[in-house]
C-alpha cells in the first residue's frame, strides 16, 4: 500500500479517526531530517502526487513520496515507507 492510500483509508474508513494519526515526513535541516504533523493538520490529498498542509494559516504542499511513517495514538506504525533493497 502506497502512502496516498493510506491517507486515504484514514480519512475516509468509518474504523479510522483522523484525530489519532500522526504523519512523519522527510524533512532536511530539521532535527533527523524529519518533521511530524497530525492528520487533522491536512487540508486536501490531492491527485497521487502531494498534500496540502494548512500550517498556520499558510498552505505547505508535501509530495507523497516524502512520507516516512504514519503512526496511530498508541505509537504503532500504521504505514512506513519500504526502504530500497540493493
Amino acid at each position: 500500500m502506497r502512502a496516498h492510500e493510506m491517507l486515504n483509508k484514514i480519512r475516509w474508513h468509518p474504523d479510522y479517526n483522523e484525530d489519532d494519526y500522526t504523519i512523519f515526513y522527510l524533512h532536511r535541516g530539521a532535527p533527523n531530517d524529519e518533521i511530524s504533523i497530525r492528520f487533522k493538520d491536512i487540508e486536501s490529498l490531492c491527485t497521487s502526487d502531494f498534500m496540502i498542509l494548512d500550517l498556520d494559516g499558510f498552505e505547505t504542499y508535501i509530495p507523497y513520496h516524502r512520507i516516512l511513517r504514519i503512526v496511530d495514538g498508541k505509537g504503532n506504525v500504521v504505514w512506513k515507507k519500504r526502504t530500497p533493497t540493493h
